[in-house]
């Protein structure tokens, strides 16, 4: 099981193109394969050119409320339906 405090900063991760210009915010993180993906929850293509590879520390520091789930297993997903500010 993994944390936020083991995972290091600059551990590579996936965040689609919404979640990279801030348009969208995270709802779905997802384990697939063992990458971490932080997406927007939208349905998107398999086309590489919609997601952004950045260090997963990046990520939790804009979005400090996903440490709750970083205790996800591979292959394993969280869901939200909104952010509560």
């Amino acid at each position: 099981m993994e944390n936020k405090e083991t995972i290091p900063f600059h551990q590579k991760s996936y965040v689609c193109i919404h979640v990279f210009e801030n348009v969208r915010p995270v709802l779905l993180v997802s384990r697939e394969h063992g990458d971490w993906c932080f997406l927007c929850g939208d349905d998107h293509p398999e086309d590489a050119s919609i997601y952004r590879a950045v260090g997963i520390g990046h990520v939790l520091s804009r979005h400090p409320d996903l440490a709750e789930v970083m205790d996800l297993l591979p292959d394993e997903e969280a869901e939200r339906s909104k952010v509560c500010v």
